[in-house]
């Protein structure tokens, strides 16, 4: 079996890479593989040159939550293949939902041993996401986002926290309807326009924020949760609910807050939305969105 790692030398605040390098070096493992990324999609393409050989591989994302969606989209179509993800990036949600301490992804020798879990994946158009699919506000807060981390000394957390604030005064309105399973769902009475959507089947996104608390990641559903346009003033109220997965049920959010479950869902908006799928930002029209149950193996790493 061949053991391909992956590395982002620019995901998270600072280059990882000497000191992955170092760790992967010491497993001595005679049929570990070393490639690095340089730009968008080499990812993908190196993930997939190696599945083309056919031979058992196990490909491990040195990266953020974008560098795990793109050797997924290389894998994809191929057998005898497991993604682990190594999170030194700056979300790293993922693994947050994953049943394993965060830390032990980061134990090179306990992922190498690790054992492989099946789950969903969603399908948005072309393109397949592990975690999470949102439009609206979030989606502008994880586009600055992006923007934000190339700043010295910023903090992937941070960075979305701070996005959040910069995008308050002019990303919240925005016209998508959403249609589940056919049926299209209404705004909320008094509202206006919507401020986000979130597909999701990890809880949490943006840096540690637990928006879909119900999402699972093998139930074959569709966690879809929609916010509509509130005021500033009562959105940063909610704010610490929000990030801590407690505004479903918040007697407030009840009445205005959709979270239901789903196996497809469209985006209907009269045109192209901008759509982020595990924090790579894509234009698109109309997206619609399926979920494909128990179709892809994860690395849970080794317990003791």
């Amino acid at each position: 079996m061949t053991h391909l790692f992956i590395l982002n030398p620019f995901a998270g605040t600072k280059d990882s890479t000497p000191e992955l390098k170092e760790q992967i070096e010491a497993l001595c493992l005679p049929d570990a593989v070393i490639e690095y990324t340089q730009c968008k999609g080499d990812a993908e393409n190196i993930a997939r040159r190696y599945a083309e050989k056919g031979e058992p591989l196990r490909v491990y994302a040195c990266g953020g939550d974008g560098t795990a969606n793109e050797a997924l989209q290389g894998l994809l179509g191929f057998e005898n293949v497991a993604l682990g993800l190594i999170p030194v990036g700056t979300g790293n949600d993922y693994v947050r939902s994953l049943p394993a301490e965060p830390d032990d992804f980061l134990d090179l020798g306990k992922m190498t041993r690790g054992t492989t879990m099946t789950v969903d994946l969603m399908k948005c158009e072309d393109r397949y996401a592990l975690n999470v699919v949102s439009v609206g506000y979030d989606c502008e807060v994880a586009d600055r986002a992006q923007k934000n981390k190339r700043w010295p000394l910023m903090s992937g957390s941070f960075a979305y926290k701070l996005a959040i604030v910069q995008c308050l005064l002019t990303k919240r309105k925005h016209t998508f309807t959403p249609i589940a399973d056919g049926k299209e769902i209404p705004i909320a009475d008094g509202f206006k326009s919507q401020m986000l959507a979130v597909a999701a089947k990890g809880m949490y996104y943006g840096g540690g924020i637990k928006a879909t608390p119900y999402a699972r990641l093998n139930d074959g559903l569709i966690d879809f949760m929609a916010i509509p346009t509130v005021p500033i003033s009562y959105f940063a109220w909610m704010l610490g609910s929000f990030t801590r997965g407690e505004h479903i049920n918040h007697p407030e959010g009840k009445k205005f807050i959709l979270n239901q479950k789903c196996k497809t869902l469209k985006l209907d908006n009269h045109g192209d939305i901008k759509v982020s799928i595990d924090g790579e930002m894509f234009v698109m029209k109309d997206p619609a969105i399926t979920v494909e149950p128990k179709a892809f193996g994860i690395i849970i790493p080794e317990k003791k």
